[in-house]
C-alpha cells in the first residue's frame, strides 16, 4: 500500500479530517490533500510528526512491511492532552525518587561511618501546599508551602518540560515558605516536582502539571497535582 494510501485510511480511522490533521502537525490543509492524491510528499519531519499525529510507526505509515517474526504493534488511543502530562508528572516523580533514594543511600553510608546522625530522619509521607508560580519583571518566581519544616533540610524544585532536559533550583526555606526563581523557557510545559532532604534522607512529591508562562503578558497557569 501506497503512502498516499495509507495515510488516507490512517487519518479516517483516527477520526481526523484533513483540516483537523493537518493543525495537529502544523501544515495546511492543502499540504495534506496534496499527500492523499500523491502530488506531493512531506519531508522527513514532517513524516515523523504524521507518524505521532496518527499513532503508528513511520514504516508502517510508509507501507513497509513488518516482519512476521515480530509481534504486530497494537494501536492504541492516542492519550488526551492532561493524560499526557500527568504521565509526564508521574515519570518525572519517579526518576527523581529514584535518584534522591541514591543520594540519600550514599549520605547515609557517610554518616555512619562518623557514627554521627546530623539531622532526624525524615517521616515516610512528604506533602506539599500553597504551590504558586508567577510572573514579575519577566522572571518565573515560585513559592510553596512543604509540610517537613526545619532549617537543618533543604529544599529543591525540579521542572521538567516537554521538549528541554529538567532543571532543578534550590527553593530558600523562610518563616515556613520555600521561594525561589526559575529560569525556564517559556515555550515549554512543564511538569514540577519538589524535593526535601536531610542528610540521610529525602523525599519527593510531584506538585504541578501542564505549567506554561509568558514573560510578555506576565501570565502563568498549571494544573495542581492533588
Amino acid at each position: 500500500m501506497e503512502l498516499k494510501e495509507r495515510l488516507i485510511q490512517e487519518r479516517k480511522a483516527g477520526g481526523f479530517t484533513q483540516e483537523e490533521l493537518a493543525v495537529k502537525i502544523g501544515v495546511s490543509r492543502q499540504a495534506v490533500s496534496k499527500w492523499e492524491t500523491g502530488d506531493a510528499l512531506p519531508d522527513l519531519p514532517k513524516l515523523m510528526s504524521l507518524a505521532d499525529a496518527l499513532n503508528i510507526s513511520m514504516d508502517a505509515l510508509c507501507g513497509r512491511k513488518i516482519s512476521l517474526a515480530s509481534p504486530t504493534p497494537v494501536k492504541e488511543a492516542a492519550p488526551s492532552k492532561s493524560r499526557l502530562l500527568r504521565r509526564i508528572a508521574n515519570f518525572a516523580l519517579i526518576v527523581f525518587l529514584v535518584v534522591g533514594s541514591f543520594f540519600a543511600g550514599t549520605r547515609f553510608a557517610d554518616t555512619k561511618e562518623s557514627k554521627e546522625v546530623l539531622t532526624p530522619s525524615l517521616p515516610e509521607t512528604f506533602s506539599v501546599s500553597g504551590e504558586r508560580f508567577y510572573v514579575d519583571s519577566g522572571n518565573l518566581f515560585y513559592q510553596f508551602v512543604p509540610g517537613i519544616t526545619g532549617e537543618v533540610y533543604t529544599y529543591q524544585i525540579t521542572f521538567a518540560g516537554m521538549n528541554n532536559s529538567p532543571q532543578t533550583f534550590t527553593a530558600t526555606y523562610s518563616d515556613g515558605i520555600c521561594t525561589g526563581t526559575a529560569d525556564l523557557s517559556e515555550h515549554d510545559i512543564y511538569s514540577v516536582v519538589v524535593i526535601v532532604s536531610s542528610a540521610s534522607d529525602s523525599r519527593a512529591v510531584a506538585i504541578a502539571s501542564g505549567l506554561n508562562f509568558s514573560r510578555t503578558s506576565g501570565h502563568s497557569q498549571w494544573m495542581p497535582i492533588e
